[in-house]
């Protein structure tokens, strides 16, 4: 039996810390923006991705079409996100713990217009 106890620190925007591969993984994310008026790109996955705050506060703003709302989570606080999004730390501590899927597209838009930028496909190889 192998026992693997991983201490929870963001040392990057983004790092995979757990997977399943070709079923899920868990990432932990430190949003480089200090607060919502920061954020000028917004990102919508083809499936729903778990936000859990877990340390400090982080917030998300949160767009579904002409509607944008700005949401501020405390330690301990979770939220099933399938809008366009993109987070912000409140207190420079403040980091989630995303868990998404392992196959998914990325659409990202401007924050201000809604313009189109680009679209990303994440396709993990389920051997690995």
């Amino acid at each position: 039996m192998e026992i693997d106890i991983t201490t929870l620190a963001p040392d990057s925007r983004w790092s995979v810390i757990f997977r399943d591969s070709g079923s899920w993984r868990a990432g932990l994310y430190r949003p480089e923006a200090s607060g919502p008026e920061e954020v000028s790109m917004l990102e919508k996955h083809t499936c729903p991705e778990l936000f859990l705050c877990l340390q400090g506060r982080a917030g998300l703003v949160l767009k579904n079409g002409s509607e944008e709302r700005i949401v501020e989570m405390a330690p301990h606080q979770a939220l099933l996100v399938t809008d366009y999004h993109n987070g912000f730390a409140i207190d420079p501590e403040g980091y989630f713990l995303v868990i998404e899927r392992t196959a998914f597209t990325t659409e990202y838009i401007d924050r201000t217009s809604g313009a189109f930028l680009k679209k990303v496909e994440v396709r993990e190889d389920p051997r690995s």
